[in-house]
């Protein structure tokens, strides 16, 4: 009698454009998940793709509470659709394994990673790194080391936004209606881009004269939630913010401080 296949699921994932360009893409990744599951005569069920935002669980996250003698541990998933589908499935006869490439793929918590280890051994479902050791030990020493590349290159980026704000500059991307000016591969400044910059006079001008959000809304093709990042950012009168900080910025502001103040007192 034929034995019956393993059945897999693939679940490539990077959360960075860095990881896409690096090789480390989705296709990338499920091309070399396929390659495995044929080489081990495995059946492919399906393909649970995690793509897009960062969906980084860092300790702060996880929500711990101790009631009635218990730790309760509430970790939120919702980011991780192909993860979290996975997990509802787990009670269902429809695949044996989860494939991933490495264990940071899956998750680079050290807390998560364990918990997911001993929930899917429970239900008899397996975890498979395709080019990653499946030795505890060795896990646990790899999910501790990549928690702190994550912390590093957190507090990297903190340094790089507050050197920027510290100059002047927008600590990230420039916001709606400025360009950077760049020299040297590096950003020296940055300009209004005129055709933008027209709207959001055009936002104040209105909310000013007591316009309704969806008026100004409709007339320049605006969501609700853009709307009010214009209204409510003080980078359009000459200012920058970084953490609760707040100084002059170097680049030219788009509308007076009074006519910030007008519009805000009437959005109160």
């Amino acid at each position: 009698m034929e034995n019956k296949k393993e059945r897999d699921i693939l679940l490539p994932r990077v959360s960075s454009l860095r990881q896409a360009k690096e090789g480390d893409s989705v296709s990338t990744q499920e091309k070399n998940l396929r390659k495995n599951s044929k080489r081990e005569n495995h059946e492919i069920v399906g393909v649970y793709t995690d793509a897009g935002k960062s969906a980084s669980i860092s300790d702060d996250k996880i929500e711990i509470d101790f009631r009635g003698g218990k730790f309760i541990i509430n970790l939120d998933l919702n980011k991780r659709a192909g993860l979290k589908r996975a997990l509802e499935e787990i009670d269902k006869d429809l695949w044996d394994n989860v494939k991933f490439t490495k264990w940071d793929r899956l998750s680079r918590n050290s807390i998560l990673s364990k918990i997911l280890q001993i929930y899917f051994k429970r239900h008899e479902k397996k975890l498979i790194p395709i080019d990653d050791s499946n030795e505890p030990l060795l896990i646990d020493i790899k999910g501790s080391l990549n928690e702190e590349e994550v912390k590093k290159l957190a507090g990297r980026v903190r340094d790089v936004r507050q050197m920027r704000f510290e100059k002047g500059m927008f600590p990230a991307r420039s916001p709606f209606a400025y360009r950077p000016l760049i020299k040297d591969k590096k950003v020296i400044g940055f300009k209004i881009y005129p055709k933008e910059a027209e709207i959001v006079r055009d936002v104040f001008l209105m909310a000013s004269e007591g316009h309704s959000y969806k008026e100004i809304c409709q007339k320049h093709k605006l969501k609700p939630q853009q709307y009010y990042n214009i209204i409510k950012n003080r980078v359009y009168c000459g200012y920058v913010n970084f953490e609760g900080q707040e100084k002059k910025g170097i680049h030219e502001a788009i509308i007076s401080e009074e006519v910030f103040k007008k519009v805000n007192e009437k959005s109160k």
